[in-house]
């Protein structure tokens, strides 16, 4: 169930729209994201690197760079530990492509998933000890490893945590702590991810840079930009402030990269890299990156960015994109599995609990969070999917705005071996059995009604007319879109359908002929699975007018630009 929300904040939109050179209707889309003030306004539309935080704004940087640069000086080795999604792959890679360029002897290791789990643990402490390790970095994890962290200090090894997840009651005892989200740091934006706060480290390190390499450092930096920005794309963080710095500059360098595995990867998945956007960092790219941890080892995303010949890349790529469709498929089976699993509970007496707890136990654990997402975007409510792994049941959990999912289920510790995450996302190994989990996080949950009807809210009724090349093209200044800052949405009402058809191999996409009260005519198209296109079509044949969601764009075919709408959800009526 859904609700539709129209936007009705105020501003002088012809005044934004003058001084800023855009038209009112994206002054009204910039007002909509609460971007009010002038300095606001012109961050959002014209940041750049050089509006980027010095990273020495956070909270033991200094003291993180003398640790390093004494350890370079003195020779010692250095581990940097990360973690097997996206984000961590690229926060290993940034440190340790700058580390060897700062003159360090570093090396990477990534924990496997499903024998390790997440972020640090003891054994890598002993492991790094037998190696001769002196000072472990980690990055995209530490602040909850506690009992890691404590035994390499045990064995005499320094540790440097770089991370950006939400802080826990008791912090590890590293010697340095990097994280944004500490209460008592003085940063200015919470919200970077951990390839954002790798790269912060290293920025801060190129302040001892030799007046002779300046020059290379700072190409070096600009370099790894794409993979801070492809991290802060693929982590899903808010998509304010300076982390739409960082996806844009990110962005750029990625369309122009000269990294062997990335532009084999792109070849790969047939992604035209000079046309290259967070959607195919989202849903393309990222997904590949993922499916080493997932299936098989995450050192196989971080070999391929490390590539220096184009056959190794070649064949690096296609794993990633075999594993990639190996996933695809696990997560088709048992998504079905657990659809049919709510539905029966939807039609039960009880009806649907309000956080959704299945048990599946013949699901892949790496699978288990994108099927959580999947049918926490249908029903909209918080989901958890348990699955059994050698070491127990394993959680993943996804949520909705109204619901902090790991404030819930961190009122309940008693039930878990270990946990963690943050408010949209958790993970977890069970102490308990899901139906106890589940009565658990009922029992207390507030969520009312409301809060379980899916808000759509739209910028503005836009009439086809203003479907432009000129405004589709100026929508482009206000990407990349994301969290907190969501691809545009608008609607029109009481128009009638000349005709449609459905098109496709797989007869997914309606094809829609339409018409405005003013006579205007427009091409629309409509994706979704084919159940949902014939039921769409069906609907839309008993109907006199439809209203519906969409964003502007325009179809290119041999030469010829025509302004269609992307319709993203119909409403029928009689």
């Amino acid at each position: 169930m859904e609700k539709w929300y129209l936007y009705c904040k105020k501003a002088d939109f012809a005044a934004i729209s003058q001084k800023f050179n855009i038209t009112p209707m994206l002054a009204r889309i910039i007002r909509n994201r609460d971007i009010c003030e002038d300095d606001q306004i012109d961050e959002y539309l014209n940041g750049s690197k050089r509006d980027m935080h010095d990273p020495f704004l956070l909270k033991g940087m200094d003291q993180a760079v003398a640790l390093v640069d004494d350890a370079v000086k003195a020779g010692k080795k250095i581990r940097i530990i990360g973690d097997y999604d996206v984000d961590g792959v690229c926060a290993s890679y940034i440190l340790r492509t700058y580390l060897t360029f700062y003159g360090a002897k570093a090396d990477v290791r990534l924990p496997d998933r499903i024998l390790e789990g997440y972020g640090m643990n003891v054994s890598m402490a002993d492991e790094a000890s037998q190696d001769g390790i002196s000072l472990i970095i980690t990055c995209d994890n530490g602040v909850s490893s506690y009992d890691a962290v404590a035994r390499a200090r045990e064995l005499g090894i320094d540790v440097l945590i770089t991370d950006h997840h939400e802080i826990p009651k008791q912090l590890p005892p590293a010697n340095i702590i990097i994280d944004p989200k500490q209460p008592d740091c003085g940063y200015p934006f919470k919200d970077i991810c951990g390839g954002a706060v790798a790269y912060k480290l290293v920025a801060a390190l190129s302040k001892n840079i030799d007046e002779s390499r300046k020059h290379e450092s700072d190409e070096l930096l600009d370099d790894l930009l794409q993979f801070a920005g492809m991290a802060t794309v693929a982590d899903i963080v808010p998509m304010v402030g300076e982390n739409r710095i960082f996806a844009k500059e990110g962005i750029e360098r990625l369309r122009r990269s000269d990294n062997i595995g990335l532009k084999a990867l792109m070849n790969e998945r047939g992604v035209e890299q000079e046309n290259l956007s967070t959607y195919h960092i989202g849903f393309i790219l990222g997904p590949c990156i993922n499916s080493a941890g997932r299936l098989k080892n995450a050192e196989i995303a971080y070999n391929l960015f490390e590539c220096e010949t184009p056959e190794e890349a070649e064949r690096l790529a296609h794993v990633l994109s075999e594993l990639n469709e190996e996933r695809k498929s696990l997560t088709i089976e048992q998504s079905a599995v657990a659809e049919s699993m709510v539905n029966e509970m939807a039609q039960s007496s009880e009806g649907l609990p309000k956080v959704i707890v299945l048990y599946l136990e013949d699901a892949h654990e790496s699978v288990a969070g994108i099927i959580a997402g999947k049918i926490k975007d249908i029903y909209n409510h918080p989901v958890i999917v348990i699955t059994k792994s050698e070491d127990g049941m394993k959680g993943s959990a996804r949520s909705i705005d109204a619901y902090d999912m790991i404030s819930e289920i961190s009122r309940f510790p008693e039930l878990f071996i270990r946990y963690g995450g943050h408010a949209k996302a958790a993970g977890f190994t069970l102490k308990c059995t899901p139906q106890e989990l589940s009565d658990a996080l009922n029992s207390s949950c507030s969520l009312c009604d409301d809060d379980l009807v899916k808000k759509i809210w739209i910028d503005m009724q836009l009439p086809f007319e203003y479907v432009t090349d000129e405004f589709v093209e100026e929508l482009k200044l206000i990407e990349p879109f994301g969290i907190k800052n969501e691809k545009p949405l608008f609607a029109e009402k009481d128009i009638k359908v000349i005709y449609h058809n459905i098109l496709g191999k797989n007869r997914n996409v309606l094809k829609l002929k339409l018409q405005n009260e003013n006579g205007f005519v427009i091409d629309g198209v409509m994706f979704g699975s084919e159940d949902e296109v014939k039921r769409t079509a069906e609907e839309i044949d008993g109907a006199e007018k439809i209203s519906f969601t969409y964003y502007p764009g325009v179809n290119e075919f041999r030469g010829t630009k025509t302004p269609q709408v992307l319709i993203k959800t119909i409403k029928c009526h009689n």
